[in-house]
Formats: structure tokens, C-alpha cells, sequence
């Protein structure tokens, strides 16, 4: 019996994953690869391009289509990055012809906010399954959201909704690369960490953050956890933006369900999703919060998510 295949492509500042599954959200093959930032937008493409050809040539059945989850902002109708500060593309670049032309396949490729690829993986294989209303918030290089509202992705006029990395809730915080101060991702997220660590680094010299010159998100979370002061600071900031951006989502979206995942969320679930629980029911309105339950992302590739805009698309 024919079984179908899809293709998820997860686009992340650090790295790229790749995954070939099926309807059941079964992993027929996967791999990683360094995302080439530095290189340029053409390089990233061909990084892509050469991961998705290894899965079309190891698939041993049909594969229906691809999809790629990408930071930034997408037109989905034109297959086009419009801007992605975390891989520094300032102008619009047609990922979905540049990809064709490089594979020289006619495979439909859909493409997505990879917060939202994200939500529709724990939504049809993950910790959101059965849920009607879900907020997922990935940690990563920078900070994402998305929501499913009634049972629908939501997704915004123009495809933006829910880019809570960006939301400012502090005119006078710190400058983001957006051109706007005090947006959570600059202090949850693995570029938030660094800015924290530079800022509150003169307060606290004998850190042993402060002999490391290419400093982590992992050095930190080391250092917090051996009760290092600087690490802490930047954790128990981290915490408390995290905290607000979920008040905020919580009282506007009554979900039944937060799932917080993302390479950074996942590490640092001791600090991100032990007790938040409890921190957003004192914050909030209790019909707000009813049976409000936090739990840690269940998919541990996000290219599964990915390939879920494809099984998405063709519902």
C-alpha cells in the first residue's frame, strides 16, 4: 500500500532540520545542518535545497509535499521571506522559486512562520493533541509565538499574528534589532541571554562569565545552575519577561493549554516551566486561566512540525 511522505524544513539562526515523515507523524529519516548565516541568503538556500534532495532520494514513497518553518516574515501566498532578522535577510527573497530551482522538482512547497509550523506539530503529534485553544512559545536563537483559536491556526492578515517576540512592553528596555526597545526577545531568547550577560556584567566582574569569550546560552544556564550571580540576573530576567508575554497571551486567548518548546525553552524548562502555573494564576483573572495547564513541547524536531504545514494545507 502507498503511504504518503511529506518533508519539514526547520529554519533556525544557528541551525537547519530536516525531517521526512508520514501521516501519522512517523520519522522516515532526518538530519541537521549548520544554517550558514554569514554566508549570505543565497548560501542558506543551498543548504536547504541539499537537505531536502538527501530526504526526496532516501524516501521510498511518494512524498506529497515540503514544508519549511522560517523565522521572520513570510508571504505565503508568494512564497517569499519578506525580512528575517535572526538570519539578517533585509530584503525579499523568493525562497519558494530559488528552492524549485535548485531541486528542479515540481513538489508543492508551503511555507510558514516556523512558530507556527511549531503549534501545528504538537497540535496533530504532540502535547496539544485534543485541544481546541493552544498557545505554543518557542526559545530559541530569538522568541515566537503562535495559537490555535477554536480549533484554527491563527495566522493574521497577513500572515503576523502572534509575533510575540516583538510586542513592546517596555518603551524604555532594551534596543532590539526590530527598531523598537523592550521586546521580550531581547532578554528570552539565546540573543536576549547575551544582551543580559554584556548589560549586568560590570555589576558582577567575578562571574565566570566573564573569562568566556563566545558566551552560550548553555554557559549560562550552566553558570545559573551553579548559582553563578550574573547568570542569574539574566535568568531571573529571562523569567519575568517570559512571564509577562504569557499574562499577556493568557488574558487575551483564554488557551486551555501553553506549550513552551524551541531548543533554549526546552533546556531551560527548570527555569521556564516549573511553577510558571503558578506565577500566571496570581496575574491573572481566574476565567482567564480556568484548568490553564503549562507543559513542555512532546516533539522533539521541530522539522516535524514543518512537515505538518503540508498534512495542514492538504486537510
Amino acid at each position: 500500500m502507498t503511504e504518503q511522505l511529506a518533508i519539514g524544513v526547520d529554519v533556525g539562526g544557528t541551525k537547519i532540520g530536516f525531517a521526512l515523515i508520514n501521516r501519522a507523524g512517523q520519522v522516515h529519516a532526518e538530519m541537521r545542518a549548520p544554517t550558514p548565516v554569514a554566508a549570505g541568503a543565497q548560501a542558506v538556500i543551498d543548504q536547504i535545497a541539499a537537505g531536502i534532495q538527501h530526504l526526496l532520494d532516501a524516501a521510498t514513497q511518494p512524498v506529497t509535499g515540503i514544508g519549511i518553518g522560517f523565522p521572520g516574515h513570510i508571504d505565503r501566498a508568494a512564497g517569499v521571506v519578506r525580512q528575517s532578522s535572526n538570519l539578517r535577510w533585509r530584503d525579499d527573497v523568493p525562497l519558494r522559486a530559488e528552492i524549485h530551482q535548485r531541486l528542479n522538482t515540481d513538489h508543492p512547497i508551503w511555507l510558514g512562520i516556523d512558530a507556527n509550523a511549531n503549534v501545528l506539530g504538537e497540535w496533530y503529534f504532540g502535547a496539544a493533541q485534543g485541544c481546541q485553544n493552544v498557545i505554543f512559545i518557542t526559545i530559541g536563537t530569538g522568541l515566537g509565538g503562535s495559537a490555535i483559536v477554536g480549533g484554527q491556526l491563527l495566522q493574521g492578515a497577513n500572515d503576523y499574528a502572534m509575533e510575540v517576540g516583538h510586542v513592546q512592553l517596555d518603551a524604555n528596555g532594551r534596543q532590539c534589532p526590530c527598531g523598537m526597545r523592550g521586546c521580550p526577545e531581547m532578554y528570552v531568547s539565546g540573543i536576549g541571554f547575551r544582551a543580559g550577560v554584556q548589560e549586568h556584567l560590570p555589576t558582577y566582574p567575578q562571574s565566570v562569565l566573564a573569562g568566556i569569550d563566545d558566551i552560550s546560552p548553555a554557559h549560562i544556564l550552566r553558570a545559573a545552575r551553579a548559582k553563578d550571580d550574573l547568570a542569574l540576573a539574566v535568568i531571573h530576567e529571562a523569567q519575568e519577561w517570559l512571564l509577562r508575554t504569557l499574562v499577556f497571551c493568557v488574558s487575551l486567548f483564554n488557551p486551555e493549554l501553553i506549550v513552551i518548546g524551541g531548543g533554549l525553552g526546552l533546556a531551560a524548562a527548570d527555569f521556564f516551566i516549573v511553577g510558571t502555573e503558578a506565577q500566571i494564576v496570581q496575574r491573572t483573572l481566574p476565567m482567564s486561566r480556568h484548568k490553564l495547564r503549562v507543559v513542555a513541547s512532546q516533539v522533539n524536531n521541530s522539522a516535524i512540525g514543518a512537515a505538518c504545514l503540508v498534512w495542514h494545507e492538504l486537510a
